[in-house]
């Protein structure tokens, strides 16, 4: 009965241990990450959605193979994901916004990390998306981190990619988008895919 509660604060503390230079093995894989959907083919490390949940990544999502989403990390959270296989990070929040900006610096010499400002819908464009697609193909195989405040912005452009790159049907991207944390840019992404209704 205890075994979740412990795992909890296990799971969050030897992936800081991990980030701040502790044991320099990454600890063997169990099974759990090795069935993942976020396993890489090739065996890249990738944290499971248990794992982000753990660290308490804000409404953290596992909408594909090595793909994270979820709202902003904090620096801790940074280092741990990073400790525990992100290779990448892609901001989707506008400097500006309270909590973002020191990513940049903090990423210098790490993780690879990029910064497309989404501020709203009105930033929902397809030169936007066209960039965000050309980010997650130059290195299609890194495990990947997407955030924003709280994954919305997130899911719109993997919405937006879906349809408008990946040439998927506009009501299948959509669902896609809201696998990957879209709630309040919905109507908006539902608009400009032409699609309507839950």
């Amino acid at each position: 009965m205890l075994r979740r509660p412990l795992l909890a604060l296990v799971l969050p503390l030897a992936a800081l241990q991990f980030a701040c230079g502790g044991d320099s093995e990454a600890p063997e894989a169990t099974g759990d990450a090795m069935d993942s959907p976020a396993a890489s083919a090739s065996g890249m490390a990738m944290p499971t959605l248990a794992e982000a949940e753990a660290l308490e990544v804000r409404n953290a999502r596992l909408p594909m193979a090595r793909t994270l989403t979820g709202g902003q990390p904090t620096p801790e959270q940074f280092a741990a994901l990073e400790a525990a296989g992100i290779e990448r990070f892609i901001s989707l929040r506008p400097t500006s916004e309270d909590g973002a900006g020191w990513e940049e610096k903090r990423a210098a010499g790490g993780a690879d990390f990029a910064r497309i400002p989404i501020a709203g819908a009105e930033d929902l464009t397809r030169e936007n998306v066209a960039s965000f697609a050309a980010l997650l193909d130059r290195d299609g195989e890194a495990p990947t981190m997407v955030y924003c405040a709280s994954g919305n912005r997130a899911g719109a452009l993997f919405a937006l990619k879906a349809a408008w790159v990946d040439g998927m049907d506009p009501a299948a991207a959509l669902e896609l988008g809201r696998e990957a944390g879209l709630t309040g840019l919905d109507e908006a992404v539902q608009e400009l895919l032409g699609v309507s209704g839950r």
